[in-house]
C-alpha cells in the first residue's frame, strides 16, 4: 500500500485508501450502523423551521415543539 502511496503522491496513507474497496464485513457492519441510526433518528419529532411558533404548531398536529 505504500507502494501505491508513493507512486500517486499521496502525503497521508489514508488518502491512498480510499481507492481500497471495504471487504464485505466492513460493509455489513456500516450498513447495520446506518440502520442504527436511523431508528436512533426515529423516535425523534422533527424540529420545525425557525419562525413557527410553538402554539400554532401544538394547535394545527397536536403534541409539543
Amino acid at each position: 500500500m505504500t507502494d501505491v502511496q508513493w507512486i500517486l503522491g499521496h502525503a497521508h496513507l489514508t488518502t491512498t485508501q480510499i481507492y481500497v474497496p471495504a471487504g464485505r464485513d466492513e460493509i455489513v457492519e456500516a450498513v447495520r450502523a446506518h440502520h442504527v441510526r436511523r431508528e436512533r433518528l426515529a423516535g425523534l419529532p422533527a424540529m420545525p423551521a425557525a419562525g413557527y411558533r410553538a402554539q400554532v404548531l401544538d394547535d394545527l398536529f397536536g403534541g409539543s415543539w
